[in-house]
């Protein structure tokens, strides 16, 4: 299993390479997309030691929903390693939701605070 190492200022994690093979097989808009919601989940995901996880996503970047997972394996006091993306249908990610297990979107952030804004006025 080959790995490929990313910084950002503090945070550190590693890919392997089919996780890169499965990003770079999506539209570049998208995969830039979905990158991006990792990158800013990072430090949130939950670390279990011995078994990997999975957190379901949803990007519009290309204009229609585009529903996938993410297997990644956080340990504690390890540096996070995403595995696998794949696309799923809406119905797995609706159980995902359900489980709590899902990536907030800034797009879905966007909405709750403009809610927000219009609700205190």
């Amino acid at each position: 299993m080959q790995m490929s190492k990313y910084t950002r200022e503090n945070e550190y994690y590693e890919v392997d390479d089919y996780f890169v093979e499965k990003i770079r097989e999506l539209p570049p808009k998208l995969g830039l997309d979905i990158a991006k919601q990792i990158d800013r989940e990072i430090q949130i995901l939950p670390e279990v030691n011995g078994w990997s996880q999975r957190i379901a996503g949803v990007s519009n970047s290309l204009g229609n929903p585009f529903f996938f997972v993410i297997e990644y394996l956080k340990q504690i006091e390890e540096k996070p390693v995403f595995l696998d993306c794949e696309e799923v249908d809406a119905d797995e990610y609706l159980d995902y939701y359900i489980e709590q297990k899902v990536i907030k979107s800034n797009t879905n952030d966007r909405k709750t605070n403009r809610k927000t804004i219009e609700n205190s006025q």
